[in-house]
């Protein structure tokens, strides 16, 4: 079971992370292993970092908070433990990339919600850190979890069974949720909900000028405060912003800074999809550019339109080829490795006109301070703050280019919190501030309490998410 993970850890991140130091590396293919491994670091007092793939990039990839930590690498255990097509729910192991899943769901009554990242990332990892879907968010997802405690037991729950089958959330207090976002064990299954296959799915885009951002964040609101009949994730993206002066910053081949998108899925009958069309274009009658919007049917969108792999996650299927194109590389190992450096900052954002253009006017002063380019993205999560994606790029090899995308990545959260929007997912170098700045003294002192109970010594991710 000892030696190196499969996805080695390379010297630097595709972030330029602060580096790391490793104590080691371990690659369980097993629940029992895992257990084993668990043990042996409860005597040994070994620290253990558990990863899923490594793929969590822009915010550290697969390093660990802090230092000397073994980094477990759980992307050996990838097997659908089951697949429940009555129910519509999965059990996986962390291994199971998103990839393998939606095979498995090819031609079944049900898709699974994925993401517009590589189709080699863990869907169980992903869901862990709330990341969001084209659907929803993946946190709507997480149906039930297996987690082996500091002591080498195992717990179940939300419905899950010692067995590996899901029953449905059973009665008494459920504590899936304890478990998002935080180090008080290892998950080594889930039980997924998986998204049924719709009628129809229509795939909305628009282009809009970049001064209409304001207006069109006020629209969308009322779209879906007035309730979308249909199913999915609407989305205002490819927001750029740069600098007043050329010292070569970096954005992805293509970019308009010029325009932003309204891009998501509506999924289910041909009338639901048919009636939130109407009722988008109403919403957007008074931004300008608004009449740019169509509904495209996403299984007639071919391969050589621009749509074509926004038009594949919105039928389930995933696809490496947006985040390849992003980041210049032809393989998505190459992109720990490759040239392009790439940061993300992910605050909670206001689904309100004049709120918008008041923190798209800050963060711009920031961008022409640091010399860096953004790009700012709008997942329209609830009908109340979206969950908003910020990515900034740099020069991987260029060492200033680096010191001004984290200065920049520092003072836009600066700004952000000042504007009331907290930061919903952190990266490697943030995860314990971030959740002081904004957790009260009581709440943080339960969190203390909960780790000590289950962890005494520590030794789980020590330093993710501030316990």
């Amino acid at each position: 079971m000892q030696g190196l993970s499969r996805v080695e850890l390379r010297p630097r991140d595709v972030g330029a992370h602060r580096p790391r130091s490793l104590a080691g590396t371990e690659t369980p293919h097993t629940l029992d292993e895992v257990r084993a491994l668990v043990r042996r670091a409860m005597v040994s007092k070994s620290r253990l970092y558990p990863v899923s793939t490594g793929r969590n990039w822009g915010m550290g990839s697969a390093l660990p908070v802090t230092e000397d930590n073994v980094v477990v690498d759980l992307s050996q255990m990838n097997r659908i433990r089951g697949l429940d097509l009555e129910t519509g729910h999965a059990v996986i192991e962390p291994g199971v990339t998103q990839a393998q899943l939606a095979e498995a769901l090819r031609d079944t009554p049900w898709m699974l919600n994925v993401t517009a990242s590589c189709a080699d990332t863990s869907v169980i990892g992903n869901a862990l850190e709330r990341g969001d879907g084209c659907f929803r968010s993946r946190v709507h997802d997480m149906a039930g979890l297996e987690v082996v405690l500091a002591d080498g037991s195992v717990i179940t729950t939300g419905g899950l069974d010692p067995t590996g089958v899901y029953h449905g959330r059973v009665a008494g207090p459920d504590l899936t949720a304890a478990f998002v976002q935080h180090n008080l064990g290892v998950v080594t299954a889930m039980a997924v909900a998986l998204v049924p296959r719709p009628e129809t799915i229509g795939l909305v885009h628009a282009r809009i000028r970049r001064d209409q951002i304001g207006a069109a964040i006020g629209a969308m609101a009322g779209f879906l405060r007035r309730g979308n009949p249909a199913d999915g994730l609407m989305r205002i993206r490819e927001l750029a912003l740069a600098p007043a002066r050329d010292n070569g910053w970096l954005l992805p081949a293509g970019v308009d800074i010029g325009k932003f998108t309204v891009l998501g899925p509506l999924l289910g009958t041909d009338a639901a999809v048919e009636l939130a069309e109407e009722m988008l274009r109403k919403a957007l009658i008074e931004v300008e550019g608004g009449e740019t919007l169509r509904v495209l049917d996403a299984a007639a969108v071919g391969p050589d339109d621009p749509l074509y792999t926004r038009a594949l996650t919105a039928q389930g299927i995933p696809t490496c080829q947006g985040v390849r194109n992003a980041l210049g590389v032809t393989s998505c190992e190459q992109i720990d490795a490759g040239r392009m450096g790439f940061l993300v900052l992910l605050p909670l954002m206001p689904l309100h006109a004049a709120r918008t253009e008041r923190i798209m006017d800050a963060l711009q002063s920031a961008v022409d301070t640091y010399g860096t380019g953004l790009m700012v993205e709008w997942n329209l999560v609830s009908p109340h703050m979206a969950n908003a994606v910020i990515q900034i790029f740099f020069d991987g090899a260029d060492p200033d280019a680096a010191h001004r995308a984290h200065q920049l990545r520092n003072e836009a959260g600066n700004l952000l919190r000042g504007n009331g929007c907290a930061i919903y997912r952190s990266d490697i170098d943030h995860a314990a501030a971030d959740v002081w700045s904004e957790t009260s003294t009581a709440g943080l002192g339960m969190l203390h309490r909960l780790k000590t109970a289950l962890d005494p010594d520590g030794l789980i991710s020590p330093g993710r998410y501030g316990a």
